[in-house]
């Protein structure tokens, strides 16, 4: 690990659109992380302690807005507090980080990509959930950064019926799908359903040309996983009628992800899948096993977003060690989180050889005292940039202070050598 504490110099001369060469700021510690560049590929792990949110300008200003934080279920003391505090909803909170960091000439959100249907990824809705300024549906995570920033295009696993394994009913999801079906009616929103395989479902909108060592291939869905040939996939569960409502796959195991490419450089994030019971399944269960066949349609990444939080249930050793990370972020929004185990096998030797740094976006008091060795983690409060180097060839993370909005950075990691 290499710790630049105060000043970090950007490498090399950065084209604009009209081709000139600028140079890149300068990082400071202390002060504000300079505004994306064209050319540079920024990856955002938002902190809001109640959900989880990432955000991504790619090199040419187009932008994927991965899950949406949003309130979740008070269950004290296992929430974390709201961040950076609770005068706004976290989706609001999102929506404003969200629009700080849109390059000046966008304020749209071209992409928004819902990894499964759980409340802390897509906001969840609770009885003090306020109405819509218009429309009939109530305001959570997408739909509340929808009040605030258009959304071109939203991709999720359910489209257009909602109906795999089995109708989904939740009071969220049944907002949410009036929230689109409004949307799409009265604001031009355009929904599709996630395909594995593809990797020109989320493409560069303004400059594809300039940019073609850039990719995001989908990589599952719904059982369902790219084979590394072409845009094939494989079918991991079993037809569903051949199984009983009580072997039906849980939300998290068809949770959506996605591989980012840009050059050399590899990003991995994967929502919540999840390996619980994985390493003792029986060979008839080993279709329960995500986890494994998600990496290893991935290959080798150089940074990814810990599954599931970093929950125990999650980020398995096989897994692990296909993906081989230099850089892991968790990102946190409960006690225990990141979990003992999951924690251990993040950063044992034994489950890989080499360093990596392991970026938490927020650890509480209790998870110090039971998640051995946290202490040493890279980072452990506040959202976590890794901004990659035009090309792809390097990368830096920025440690972002998420006490309020001035984003000023509290530590900067690199630059490490994308692989």
């Amino acid at each position: 690990m290499t710790v630049k504490p105060l000043i970090i110099l950007a490498l090399g001369l950065l084209p604009d659109p009209a081709g000139a060469q600028t140079a890149p700021a300068e990082v400071e510690v202390g002060q504000s992380l300079p505004a994306w560049s064209e050319g540079e590929l920024d990856i955002h792990h938002i902190n809001t302690g109640r959900g989880e949110a990432s955000f991504l300008v790619f090199p040419d200003g187009t932008n994927l807005l991965v899950d949406a934080s949003g309130k979740t279920v008070e269950k004290p003391p296992f929430s974390l507090p709201t961040r950076p505090d609770a005068s706004r909803p976290p989706g609001e909170w999102v929506a404003r980080y969200v629009r700080h960091v849109l390059p000046p000439s966008r304020r749209t959100i071209d992409y928004a990509l819902l990894s499964h249907f759980h409340g802390d990824h897509m906001g969840a809705i609770v009885e003090d959930s306020p109405p819509a300024g218009e429309g009939d549906y109530r305001l959570s995570g997408i739909t509340e950064i929808a009040e605030h920033l258009p959304i071109g295009k939203i991709i999720d696993r359910g489209w257009p019926d909602y109906a795999y394994p089995k109708p989904l009913k939740s009071r969220t999801v049944t907002n949410y799908r009036q929230f689109v079906e409004w949307q799409t009616k009265n604001r031009g929103l355009e929904v599709e359903r996630f395909e594995p395989g593809r990797a020109d479902q989320i493409q560069l909108l303004r400059r594809p040309d300039a940019y073609p060592q850039f990719e995001v291939r989908n990589l599952m869905a719904n059982g369902i996983v790219w084979t590394g040939l072409g845009s094939e996939t494989r079918a991991l569960f079993p037809p569903i009628e051949s199984l009983s409502p009580g072997d039906y796959p849980i939300e998290n195991k068809l949770s959506i992800a996605v591989r980012v490419t840009y050059g050399k450089f590899d990003y991995f994030t994967g929502g919540d899948l999840s390996a619980a019971g994985d390493e003792t399944l029986s060979s008839a269960d080993a279709w329960k096993n995500v986890e494994t066949p998600a990496a290893q349609a991935s290959g080798p990444v150089d940074a990814m977003k810990a599954n599931h939080h970093g929950s125990w249930d999650a980020n398995s050793a096989a897994f692990l060690g296909i993906l081989r990370p230099r850089v892991i972020v968790v990102t946190s929004r409960a006690e225990g989180h990141p979990a003992v185990n999951a924690y251990r096998r993040m950063t044992s030797q034994a489950t890989w050889p080499g360093p990596r740094d392991v970026f938490v976006t927020n650890v509480s008091p209790a998870t110090f005292r039971t998640t051995y060795g946290i202490e040493d983690a890279a980072s452990t409060q506040g959202h976590v940039v890794i901004r990659v180097a035009p090309g792809g060839a390097s990368y830096r993370v920025f440690v972002l202070d998420d006490a309020d909005e001035e984003r000023r950075v509290k530590a900067a990691f690199g630059p490490y050598v994308s692989n």
